[in-house]
């Protein structure tokens, strides 16, 4: 089993999380044109305590990345933020390494400043994939992070 991820975690570092996040689910989902993604829902979110919204957006460009190719068979997860402008963002965290659970292989850490994560996508390759030139085409799973008081605790941050 590979080492457990462990980081120091400051009051600011939480505060941060608390101020930057969305109010429900983008409804991430592959974008209609070839490497793209969507959002198919209106998102509520804060950066830095203030209130933004952004409108259902298809054809979303999927970046290029410092890695050109992923290997057939391989899982990769990316994070998703979201800036004050409405832009997305990837985060592109390192490959899962061999003989790690599907869970795992997902570090996000905090949220860089300035933006919130949304969501994660989670890609298995059926294929060599190039960044910007690779079709998604039904290998990308999207999981929608959203922040939802549970009956009225606002420490907790779930999925939706």
């Amino acid at each position: 089993m590979p080492a457990p991820y462990t980081a120091v975690i400051t009051d600011n570092d939480i505060l941060q999380a608390f101020a930057n996040h969305g109010f429900g689910s983008a409804g991430l989902a592959e974008g209609t044109n070839v490497h793209t993604v969507k959002t198919s829902n209106i998102l509520h979110y804060s950066i830095n305590g203030q209130t933004y919204v952004k409108a259902a957006t298809d054809n979303i460009a999927w970046p290029t990345a410092s890695v050109a190719v992923i290997p057939n068979g391989t899982t990769v997860y990316y994070g998703i933020t979201i800036d004050a402008s409405g832009a997305l963002a990837f985060v592109f965290p390192p490959t899962a390494r061999a003989g790690d659970p599907d869970t795992t292989g997902l570090l996000l850490g905090l949220p860089p400043a300035n933006v919130a994560y949304i969501g994660i996508m989670k890609l298995v390759t059926t294929a060599a994939f190039t960044h910007g030139t690779t079709d998604l085409a039904g290998q990308g799973t999207f999981c929608n992070l959203g922040y939802f008081p549970v009956d009225g605790d606002p420490s907790v941050f779930t999925y939706a």
